[in-house]
C-alpha cells in the first residue's frame, strides 16, 4: 500500500483532531481545585458580611461543586465574577485556543476570545453551581451567555451538538423543526436563570434548612 504525502498529513491532522483537548474544571491540579475553592467560600463569607452570616457558602475542590447564600442579604457579586466561573471560563479558553494549533488559522484564536469573554455578562455560563455540596455539578450545557446570547463553538473539546438552541429557520414548514427550537431556547434560558438561583437570601436560607437540605 503506498502513502502519499498528502495523506498521511490528512490523517495526522485526523488523529489530532480526535485527541483534541478537553476542558473539564476538575482536571486542575489540586493544589489549584484548593486554592479557587478556598477563595469561592470567602467571597461568599465577606459577601454576606461574615462566616456566620453565609450558612450555605460551600465549595467542593474534588467536584468544584458551589453555592453561596447569606442570611440577611442577597449576594450581589455577579456570577461570572465568583472564582470558580471565572476559573472555569479561563479553562475553556486556555483550551480553545490550544485546540487552535489545530486548524493552524487566526480566526479560530479570535473565535476563542470572542467566545470566551470571561468575567463579564457575555461569558460562556458555568454549569458548576449546585444545590449543596454532594451534588456534582452539570458541567458541560449549552453555549450560552450569561444574557441569554447563544455562543458560537467554544472548541474547549465538549460536545454541546445536542444542547445547544437550535438556529431558527425563517419559513420553516416543519412543526416539529420549530418546537423543538423552542424547546431548546427555553433549556438554554433555564440554564441562565439556574446559574443565580442557589445565591438566596434570608427567609429561603432558612426554608432550605427547614426542609432539610444540607449543605
Amino acid at each position: 500500500m503506498e502513502f502519499t504525502i498528502s495523506s498521511l498529513l490528512i490523517a495526522a491532522v485526523a488523529a489530532t483532531t480526535v485527541n483534541a483537548e478537553v476542558w473539564k474544571i476538575t482536571s486542575m491540579d489540586k493544589g489549584t481545585r484548593d486554592n479557587t475553592c478556598s477563595r469561592q467560600i470567602q467571597a461568599c463569607q465577606n459577601n454576606c458580611g461574615g462566616p456566620s452570616l453565609a450558612p450555605m457558602a460551600f465549595c467542593n475542590s474534588t467536584t468544584m461543586a458551589w453555592g453561596c447564600g447569606c442570611l440577611n442579604n442577597t449576594p450581589n457579586m455577579e456570577v461570572w465574577n465568583w472564582p470558580v466561573p471565572a476559573a472555569d471560563c479561563s479553562g475553556s479558553l486556555n483550551v480553545c485556543k490550544n485546540n487552535c494549533s489545530v486548524k493552524n488559522t487566526s480566526d479560530c484564536f479570535i473565535n476563542c476570545t470572542k467566545t470566551h469573554m470571561c468575567n463579564t455578562e457575555d461569558a460562556p455560563v458555568s454549569y458548576t453551581s449546585t444545590d449543596d455540596v454532594a451534588t456534582a455539578p452539570k458541567y458541560v450545557g449549552p453555549a450560552v451567555s450569561y444574557k441569554g446570547d447563544k455562543l458560537g463553538d467554544l472548541n474547549d473539546g465538549n460536545n454541546r451538538d445536542n444542547l445547544s438552541p437550535s438556529p431558527s429557520h425563517s419559513g420553516s414548514s416543519d412543526p416539529k423543526s420549530d418546537s423543538d427550537s423552542a424547546g431548546s431556547q427555553k433549556e438554554a434560558t433555564d440554564n441562565v436563570n439556574s446559574a443565580t438561583r442557589f445565591q438566596l437570601t434570608g427567609a429561603a436560607v432558612l426554608a432550605a434548612f427547614a426542609a432539610g437540605m444540607a449543605f
